[in-house]
């Protein structure tokens, strides 16, 4: 039995995906979640043996959150559902992990067929994004970026995220039932990790790298 975890803002999306998966019997949808911090939660309680994961969610971005769960669960398998063609998602939900990109206009059939293929240990990439990368590679141009996203810890994220919405230093410590001390602790490591030196460019840098994402 594959067990799997869906992972999508939208309700509608997470209903339909799981109708059409209990329609196979080796399949059995485990747990949902709508967004990357919830998915991270579950994880500490359950053990899915894949994940579908949207790349753009509110919070952290489905593509840092892939990267979280393949450092931390490396058994776990992931694939990005979505709607985004752009080969930039691509390139970097690849690097972060996960092991294939599908998108959500894909029949029930091929959906299926990418789930086996994946936990096979093959990866997948949707022929329509597929075409893209290679058009680009063929005129020349590398679609990574040459800088590397920081790489962030689950609580600096959760952090990052409170200020993002404008919170102080206490709210945050509040929401996240930790002393305003290990908030600020977690913010230094956050202006390492990001090459910055206040909240206002940590915030523009969290959102101009797409790793919080924003309700609008």
């Amino acid at each position: 039995m594959i067990r799997v975890m869906i992972v999508d803002d939208h309700v509608v999306v997470r209903e339909g995906l799981k109708q059409l998966l209990g329609l196979e019997d080796d399949i059995d949808v485990i747990a949902e979640a709508s967004n990357g911090f919830e998915c991270l939660d579950l994880l500490e309680k359950i053990s899915p043996d894949l994940i579908f994961m949207d790349v753009r969610m509110p919070g952290i971005s489905g593509i840092e959150a892939t990267r979280l769960v393949c450092d931390k669960y490396p058994h776990v398998k992931v694939i990005m559902l979505t709607i985004y063609e752009d080969d930039k998602y691509v390139t970097e939900a690849l690097k972060a992990g996960a092991k294939g990109y599908i998108l959500k206009k894909v029949n029930r059939d091929e959906l299926i067929k990418v789930i086996h293929h994946v936990m096979e240990g093959r990866a997948f990439l949707d022929p329509a994004v597929t075409t893209t990368i290679v058009n680009r590679f063929k005129r020349h141009e590398v679609p990574f970026e040459p800088e590397e996203k920081a790489q962030l810890t689950h609580r600096e994220l959760e952090v990052l995220k409170g200020m993002v919405a404008g919170h102080t230093d206490r709210k945050i410590a509040e929401c996240l039932f930790i002393s305003e001390h290990t908030v600020r602790t977690h913010i230094k490591s956050l202006y390492r990790k990001l090459g910055v030196s206040s909240k206002s460019r940590a915030v523009a840098k969290a959102m101009h790298d797409k790793i919080i994402i924003t309700d609008d």
